[in-house]
């Protein structure tokens, strides 16, 4: 890869970590189930939140209670991550005697979240200017995907998915490198992979099934190469997924009795519980009705709040005609309609408070593979649609990507344009000025819509540096 190709994924790593760092969203029950843990490991040296739980700006619901303690009901993933990084910001708090958690919630989150997504959407830049050679198409898809996308304002709170989906699609990138460049891999990257791959699960069990698909394609690629026929490279991911899984069975055996105990076995509110066991964690058979609701129905679909992915269906066909990259295709579309399928079956599909189906949001990165491949005059259509949904996103991440489920649980007797989750309630509440904390509110006092200002503005001028820069580097090329 040229210099340069990496200097544009770092500038759009750049702008991406500006993006998610600008906007600072106050969670509820499920960012506060993880902090709570993470405050509990360093001020009290144990798991259970007891005494955390009903604090102010730490309340939480989503809580297992097991042997006379409450824990978080949550994979300890983040959470141990968090901890880890809550301990030196925990020893500044008391030296300056500090009490508001607030900074320490957004450092935390943006640690956690913003910048793995920042760097899983670098990644999405390069994978799609290897396969399209286009800086332009490679960052129309990569910008609509990572900013016009439930990735976009869930990369800005404490929730499981979004660092999931990227240690995903990094352990997705470290597979197609090994297929595409097995000169330049490396015995240490299978042990990353197993890591990456380990990680995710103990951050959100409903990974699984992406997992099961990644090693299998990763397998695929073992079998297609005898030079690939080394005992290390089934050994070393095995260790690295092992250290994650046995975290968890420890934290599994301290928490709730035994290594296999989960804490979705003990929730403490009756109505979770009763759903969660029934069936597979509460997961039934696929529903058609739901998958219509996930997709096309406006109160949350997804082909609602970010039309441009629609087109990642000629951008399928075209994939396939591509024989190359036809493995590829399959292992795309067998991520997103598997996370689909699967999660139409699941009780709270739609993820209980949130502006979308949040439990797909795993499955977002792969659609850059389909839509790179877009017939080039469906590109200013992409162009058009891209930048739509990062309006409507836009709107959420103003505002809040924690919507009430009110209007989605009569979701069935709503109207079809009668609710939609981004117009009906995040505008309106940006339309009452009631926005979410940003860095112009903050350092600038610059409140309402004008805080929106100086976010559009570093959008539109680093978007417009790197085609400038891109210019340059070809007429240079061409004088010289």
């Amino acid at each position: 890869m040229p210099p340069h190709y990496r200097r544009d994924a770092l500038l759009l790593f750049g702008l991406l970590a500006f993006a998610f760092a600008y906007f600072y969203q106050i969670g509820g029950w499920n960012e506060n189930s993880r902090f709570d843990t993470i405050f509990a490991i360093v001020q009290e040296g144990r798991f259970s939140i007891d005494s955390i739980l009903n604090d102010p700006g730490t309340v939480t619901g989503d809580i297992s209670h097991f042997d006379g303690h409450f824990y978080s009901d949550k994979p300890v993933g983040p959470a141990a991550l968090g901890a880890i990084l809550y301990k030196p910001l925990y020893l500044i708090k008391l030296d300056f005697h500090h009490g508001s958690i607030n900074p320490v919630r957004k450092i935390l989150t943006y640690v956690i979240i913003g910048i793995p997504s920042a760097f899983a959407g670098a990644l999405i830049y390069l994978l799609c200017l290897y396969l399209s050679g286009s800086r332009f198409r490679s960052y129309v898809v990569a910008f609509s995907v990572t900013l016009g996308t439930l990735y976009f304002p869930f990369s800005l709170v404490f929730f499981s998915h979004q660092f999931t989906s990227a240690l995903l699609f990094c352990a997705f990138i470290l597979i197609f490198f090994l297929n595409e460049r097995p000169d330049k891999w490396r015995m240490g990257y299978a042990f990353l992979l197993g890591w990456l791959l380990g990680w995710a699960l103990i951050s959100e069990y409903e990974a699984g099934i992406i997992i099961v698909i990644l090693v299998g394609y990763y397998f695929y690629v073992l079998s297609r190469n005898r030079n690939y026929r080394q005992i290390l490279l089934f050994i070393l991911p095995i260790l690295g997924g092992l250290f994650p899984v046995l975290l968890q069975m420890a934290y599994n055996r301290v928490c709730f009795g035994n290594f296999w105990g989960l804490s979705y076995t003990h929730l403490s509110n009756l109505h979770f519980n009763t759903s969660m066991s029934q069936g597979f964690m509460g997961i039934h058979w696929p529903n058609l009705a739901v998958l219509f609701y996930m997709t096309f129905h406006p109160t949350a679909g997804i082909f609602w709040e970010s039309p441009f992915l629609l087109l990642f269906i000629p951008g399928l066909v075209c994939m396939f005609v591509k024989r190359r990259l036809r493995v590829e295709a399959i292992v795309a579309m067998a991520i997103i309609a598997s996370s689909f399928i699967i999660m139409s079956g699941y009780y709270q599909w739609w993820g209980g408070w949130s502006v979308g189906p949040r439990f797909i949001i795993p499955v977002l990165p792969y659609f850059c593979l389909p839509l790179i491949f877009v017939p080039k005059r469906l590109t200013w259509p992409l162009v058009v649609l891209g930048l739509f949904s990062f309006c409507q996103m836009l709107i959420v991440a103003a505002s809040t990507a924690e919507t009430p489920d009110t209007w989605v649980n009569k979701i069935s007797s709503v109207g079809f344009f009668e609710y939609t989750n981004i117009y009906s309630y995040c505008l309106k509440e940006l339309m009452a000025g009631r926005f979410t904390m940003n860095l112009a509110t903050f350092f600038l006092g610059i409140k309402s819509w004008n805080s929106l200002i100086p976010f559009l503005v570093v959008i539109g001028v680093v978007t417009s540096s790197f085609f400038l820069l891109g210019n340059y580097r070809n007429w240079s090329l061409k004088e010289r």
